[in-house]
């Protein structure tokens, strides 16, 4: 939680995480993901590092691997609710 609410662009106080949290950013940045999963110069706003004390069993990292460009599809019905759909091959409802 504390690193989630850290503002973007605040520097981490801890020298050792600011490096790591830049290296980051910028690796992350260089994979060309983009916004949305669509490609483009910057995946990330920031990288935010908290070193606090945790138990073992909580190592919290969060991945999004399911965007909205994931889930939309394009279906086309006619008066009879005959379907085609246009976004994807080999599905039938």
């Amino acid at each position: 939680k504390l690193a989630l609410m850290k503002k973007v662009g605040e520097e981490n106080e801890d020298e050792r995480a600011r490096d790591l949290e830049k290296r980051l950013e910028e690796g992350i940045n260089k994979i060309g993901i983009g916004p949305q999963g669509f490609g483009g110069e910057n995946s990330v706003m920031g990288v935010n590092i908290v070193n606090t004390a945790r138990h073992p069993s909580v190592l919290s990292v969060a991945l999004n691997v399911g965007c909205w460009s994931h889930r939309r599809g394009l279906i086309v019905l006619d008066e009879e609710m005959n379907y085609e759909i246009l976004s994807h091959e080999g599905i039938e409802l």
